[in-house]
């Protein structure tokens, strides 16, 4: 450290004794000023004033059309800060036919668990959370679906209520 930081550090100390316990009086020499409160001024009272303070008048009250000419509220509103995207716009949406619109079949909730070949007729193992059926080509499953066929590849099943055909895959290949 130079001699300068030294001084510097040495008159710190000194320098906050003084802020603390150094003499805060004002010197003999200057006057003290003491500022007391006034009260408020009240402007003179003319006859306009006089009748306004003494009774409250509401005036009349002014159409928004009149204030604010050409406001309707069929008209659109500007969107003051539009949102900006450097995306393109999305394709627009083709018109549904009726074959869309027409009621169809949920997914099917079973899974694929396995399948086996066994008295010359194929079996398929399907799971719906904790439950296991073991279905044969002809059965109904939980009154919605009836099983059509079973390959090697794919089980078919149609959905009673739209009598709607679907299809799960089962893997394999036919042989």
């Amino acid at each position: 450290m130079n001699a300068r930081r030294l001084l510097l550090f040495a008159l710190l100390p000194v320098a906050a004794w003084l802020a603390l316990f150094g003499d805060k009086t004002p010197p003999a020499g200057s006057p003290v000023e003491v500022v007391a409160p006034t009260s408020p001024r009240r402007a003179p009272a003319t006859e306009r004033t006089a009748k306004a303070a003494g009774k409250l008048e509401i005036a009349a009250l002014i159409a928004r059309e009149q204030l604010i000419p050409g406001v309707d509220e069929a008209r659109e509103s500007r969107d003051l800060f539009p949102s900006l995207s450097w995306r393109p716009p999305p394709p627009p949406t083709p018109a549904m036919s009726e074959k869309a619109r027409a009621p169809m079949a949920p997914p099917p909730p079973f899974v694929y668990l396995g399948n086996k070949f066994e008295a010359g007729q194929w079996e398929a193992y399907l799971g719906r959370g904790e439950e296991v059926f073991i279905v044969r080509e002809g059965m109904t499953l939980e009154r919605n679906y009836r099983v059509k066929a079973i390959t090697p590849s794919t089980l078919t099943l149609i959905y009673l209520p739209l009598k709607q055909s679907q299809t799960i895959s089962i893997g394999g290949s036919p042989s």
